[in-house]
């Protein structure tokens, strides 16, 4: 079992999971989806196949939400102050404007003639 009830900084949405023999089930706490994976055939989880197994995916599911309450599991709940506008927003600003600039800043990190500035996370350059 793992339990998982935040965002995560590599993308992580809220979600919990477990494994049963070959399967493993993730159910998501933000849209109340479930995905089943046969990872016998599918190692890196890239065929949802809970449409093809409903039995499997509500016995699984049973299982997996008893044990989130017989440890007591937080579970995340909706924010009252979420806009999906702004988020859009917001993630429009980071794709086109954000980004691009930390792109071009690690690229220029890459420079053979890039020096960091006195105050770069308190760095100081070494003369070989």
């Amino acid at each position: 079992f793992w339990h998982y009830p935040h965002y995560g900084n590599q993308g992580g949405e809220p979600s919990a999971m477990m494994r049963r023999d070959s399967w493993k089930l993730i159910h998501y706490f933000e849209d109340g989806r479930d995905e089943l994976y046969d990872l016998n055939i599918d190692a890196g989880e890239q065929a949802d196949v809970s449409e093809q197994n409903p039995d499997l995916v509500t016995a699984m599911r049973e299982t997996l939400d008893n044990w989130l309450r017989e440890v007591g599991a937080k579970l995340p709940v909706p924010d009252p102050e979420y806009v999906p506008d702004k988020e859009q927003s917001r993630l429009h600003h980071l794709e086109h404007e954000q980004m691009p600039k930390l792109e071009k800043q690690h690229a220029d990190y890459l420079d053979p003639d890039w020096k960091p500035n006195d105050d770069w996370w308190q760095s100081q350059v070494v003369v070989d």
